[in-house]
């Protein structure tokens, strides 16, 4: 993605030359599984906090000082002489004054309001315009406007976007009869969200079609636990609502997960007070358990599974004891294994619906919700915020 900053500065580049950006990765179409599991395999190779880009350089000759303090960052001058004037500047981001909320995820760019105070409002903002909020016709409200929302052709029912699981505003491509009032769709959209069934054509049931994680509406999608615990994959319920149940989910499928067989459950179940013994065996006998090419805590059915103890980097006591445990030159919060694993206590995360979609920072990296690869990565599943 892009900010509108950006757009600005590319409109001096005749005079000042080309300026780097890092953007994150754009969103994905269509329905597909949300599903964890473990088909990719080990944890992160390359270590450190996410890496959206180096620190900004805004170049340009002649500079005369610097612009990076309070003081600097608010003085109407442009002090080091690159044209760009305080909060403008890109060394002026991490001056408190000049740090705006993002508006860069579908929470933010469907919201009515100019959340980054950058001139421009939810689709008009260059954050928003790759987002589903903006490049799909995903709500009950874009569905009917009586507008084009998403410039396709089609407008509200007559657009396929509107004849999808979680919009009850159409029958089809025709509007509802009677039409439901506003103040009902939360409540009908969690219900053919939730109900266990594929309720458009694309056979992806409730929370494992994007068009539920995306809806605003339906509200019992965002935020679900993860499917791929001990726990979770013998509670006898579907944690995730993507319309399968413990052992049937591939999540517990994982190498660690020692409550199922394959897609039953294991015979004998194990206590849970066996959780971590039985994992720890499996996530150190040095053999391939899933058949995905990945091996012990090189997968991360093991790094991520709260039961396991004996993978490197993956543990509160491990992430906090100054140490490169695992030996990738990163240490602590500074290593994916322990900044990306939501079970890890003690180092910020960027991983949640709610963490994607706050405009804030939340890791420290310095990108916030879809302009982190955290929550959008160009490889991998991406937070609902951010499809």
């Amino acid at each position: 993605m892009k900010s509108t900053k950006y757009l600005m500065l590319a409109l001096v580049t005749l005079s000042l030359g080309c300026r780097d950006e890092a953007t994150g990765g754009t969103g994905a179409d269509g329905g597909s599984s949300s599903n964890g599991g473990s088909d990719n395999g080990g944890g992160p190779s390359n270590g450190g906090g996410p890496s959206n880009g180096g620190g900004p350089s805004n170049g340009g000759g002649g500079a005369t000082g610097a612009e990076n303090t309070d003081a600097l960052c608010s003085d109407g001058v442009d002090n080091d002489g690159d044209t760009f004037t305080d909060c403008l500047d890109f060394d002026c981001e991490a001056i408190p004054e000049c740090i705006k909320p993002a508006e860069a995820s579908n929470p933010a760019c469907s919201d009515g309001e100019d959340n980054d105070e950058n001139g421009f409002t939810d689709c008009e903002d260059l954050d928003c315009q790759e987002l589903a909020a903006c490049d799909r016709e995903w709500s009950n409200a874009r569905c009917s406007d009586g507008m084009d929302s998403d410039g396709d052709g089609d407008t509200d029912c007559a657009d396929t976007d509107c004849q999808s699981e979680g919009i009850v505003v159409c029958n089809g491509d025709v509007p509802a009869n009677p039409l439901p009032p506003a103040a009902m769709w939360v409540t009908l959209s969690n219900e053919e969200c939730s109900n266990g069934t594929s309720d458009d054509t694309n056979t992806f049931i409730d929370c494992s079609d994007n068009a539920c994680l995306v809806n605003p509406d339906a509200t019992v999608c965002k935020n679900l636990p993860r499917e791929g615990t001990n726990t979770t994959c013998a509670n006898g319920m579907d944690d995730d609502l993507d319309g399968l149940e413990d052992c049937a989910d591939p999540a517990c499928r994982a190498e660690g997960i020692v409550v199922c067989n394959g897609m039953v459950p294991a015979n004998p179940l194990p206590p849970p007070n066996m959780y971590s013994t039985l994992a720890n065996a499996a996530c150190d006998n040095g053999t391939d358990e899933n058949a995905n090419n990945f091996t012990d805590c090189e997968d991360f059915g093991c790094t991520l599974n709260p039961d396991v103890t004996v993978c490197p980097e993956a543990s509160d006591a491990e992430c906090s004891d100054t140490m490169d445990n695992n030996g990738n030159g990163f240490v602590d919060c500074a290593d994916f294994s322990c900044s990306q694993n939501p079970n890890i206590t003690v180092c910020d995360h960027e991983l949640s619906y709610t963490e994607c979609s706050d405009g804030v920072d939340n890791n420290g990296n310095p990108f916030a919700d879809c302009n982190d690869f955290s929550c959008n990565p160009e490889n991998g599943i991406k937070s609902p915020a951010c499809l």
